[in-house]
């Protein structure tokens, strides 16, 4: 996994880094399992959806508070303060009455501490790990939040199956409770910005003063791609596959490419990574939605997966390759932010397309749409980025 001298010396920082993700990936990951439990308490499917989104709507509207936190306080503390609004949270959830007012407010401060807590981990990698190995060290953090589908996603299930409701709200706790503790453990950043008054560290002066947008735009794509494997169960159900197998091989995928794919972050610069990778995972989504059987669609699940396992870390690491080191909170904001915003606006695309041509051609689609964009993308941004700003990045 540490291949390299200089990634070798970093190991104990990125293993720590990884299982902060882990941890807040862990509690997110738990309430996949959510809506089951919630109707099997009797709740009707309006509610139930409601309750689920109002999770990702606070998530998506704290993203940009984040890096005025991290500005404020520092990113130490602010992990502390999002991990015990989490903690708290789900305590609140396993021991209160579960109607579904006190359930919405509940799940909205479930969604801000988590926000908050990602961009925080984000922004501290950002700023600790240097630049020549920026790339691979984000490949395996990222492996974090790929192992719940192998861990704790399976053990929720098996909780809320067996009957055992209370371990299974327990464990977002626990979760919770171990992300405040890797916040503590995380070895201090050299600069803490925070006390830092005489730089404007504004949003204005973030887009002003940095190539943000240009991050920005190639993100928004990268989103809308990966937001699109929300329907997949769809496609295969009614295609009578098994979703699970898809999003089984997009977990296997991932983790290879993590793992023994980082090579060619020391061969090619990023920029020239970033949008072919969502381009992939178009072409990956076109061909899924050919699957006839469940062979088929693991293969695609699994290029998906692959493309993924590049997409992600690529875009994270680019935020330290382009932004100036006072600006990496709010620019960390912006990233997630920009991401959320995609998996609002696809359902609308998804939703009208499928009525008007079937599940199958809205996703066609789209992915030939991700295809085209990534082609664009590439060569009147990230080329015309790289040659202008001198970003090559090895």
């Amino acid at each position: 996994m540490f291949c390299g001298s200089e990634l070798a010396s970093w190991r104990k920082r990125i293993i720590l880094i990884l299982l902060t993700y882990f941890a807040i990936f862990s509690y997110s990951h738990t309430f996949f399992m959510l809506p089951p439990f919630l109707k099997k308490a009797g709740l009707e499917p309006q509610r139930i959806g409601w309750i689920i989104s109002a999770f990702y709507l606070a998530a998506t509207l704290c993203r940009p508070t984040a890096g005025w936190f991290i500005d404020r306080f520092g990113i130490r503390r602010t992990m502390v303060g999002a991990s015990s609004i989490c903690v708290v949270s789900a305590l609140l959830l396993a021991f209160t009455d579960h109607t579904p007012g006190i359930l919405y407010t509940i799940r909205l401060f479930m969604g801000g501490g988590f926000s908050v807590f990602v961009v925080s981990t984000t922004t501290y990698q950002s700023l600790v790990i240097p630049e020549r190995i920026r790339g691979s060290a984000f490949a395996i953090t990222s492996i974090g939040g790929v192992m719940t589908a192998f861990t704790i996603i399976p053990l929720a299930e098996l909780f809320i199956n067996r009957g055992w409701d209370l371990p299974y709200l327990l464990m977002a706790s626990a979760a919770s409770l171990w992300a405040m503790s890797m916040a503590f453990l995380l070895p201090p950043v050299q600069q803490d910005f925070s006390s830092n008054k005489t730089q404007k560290t504004s949003y204005a002066a973030l887009f002003k003063e940095t190539p943000i947008k240009f991050l920005l735009i190639s993100c928004v794509f990268l989103g809308l791609t990966d937001a699109s494997i929300a329907y997949v169960s769809s496609l295969a159900i009614g295609r009578g596959l098994n979703p699970s197998v898809y999003m089984v091989a997009i977990s296997i995928g991932a983790i290879i490419i993590r793992l023994f794919g980082r090579g060619l972050y020391e061969r090619v610069p990023r920029t020239v990574i970033a949008a072919p990778s969502f381009g992939a995972m178009g072409l990956a989504l076109f061909g899924a939605s050919f699957a006839t059987s469940n062979f088929m669609i693991a293969f695609f699940g699994f290029l998906y997966g692959a493309a993924v396992g590049y997409g992600y870390p690529t875009h994270l690491a680019l935020i330290g390759d382009m932004i100036p080191e006072r600006f990496r909170g709010r620019a960390s904001s912006m990233v997630y932010f920009s991401m959320d915003i995609s998996w609002t606006l696809l359902p609308v695309y998804i939703g009208y397309a499928s009525a008007l041509a079937g599940i199958s051609w809205a996703f066609r689609g789209f992915s030939l749409f991700a295809f085209g964009a990534s082609v664009l993308v590439y060569f009147f941004l990230w080329k015309r980025i790289g040659q202008k700003k001198g970003i090559h990045l090895h």
